[in-house]
């Protein structure tokens, strides 16, 4: 079987920092899934608040059948719904195009105090922004 190759993408993270796995001091496999980069950003209130997020590559087999819904009419992005996740995880999934069958997977954790809105809209904005650079 010939070697399955994600296609370039791009992110407007202009208020992300993005590391690799290794300069962020992770593996860069996790649970059996590549780890393309983790993503930080904090909004300074009464606190500083924090969310964290990572971008690993799936397979979209069995995908179809995940309860989703579409970010944006001009991003690809869809958001996991009604999967069991931890409280103030956002989770979504991002199929390669031409009926590839891997997918870009990504994951947030944003805290549940105050200031936690625009937290969530920076990971909203982010998602809305992806692009696969297909040619």
């Amino acid at each position: 079987m010939a070697d399955l190759v994600l296609p370039a993408f791009e992110m407007d993270c202009r208020d992300w920092i993005v590391l690799s796995p290794v300069d962020a001091g992770m593996s860069e496999e996790v649970a059996g899934s590549p780890l393309l980069a983790m993503l930080s950003t904090a909004v300074i209130e009464q606190d500083v608040l924090e969310a964290t997020g990572a971008l690993s590559v799936g397979l979209m087999d069995g995908a179809e059948d995940l309860e989703t819904r579409v970010v944006s009419p001009s991003a690809p992005v869809h958001e996991l719904m009604g999967v069991d996740v931890p409280a103030g995880t956002l989770r979504y999934i991002i199929p390669a195009p031409n009926g590839h069958p891997l997918a870009l997977v990504a994951e947030f954790v944003v805290p549940q105090n105050g200031g936690v809105e625009e937290l969530k809209d920076r990971v909203y904005r982010l998602m809305r922004s992806f692009r696969w650079q297909v040619g």
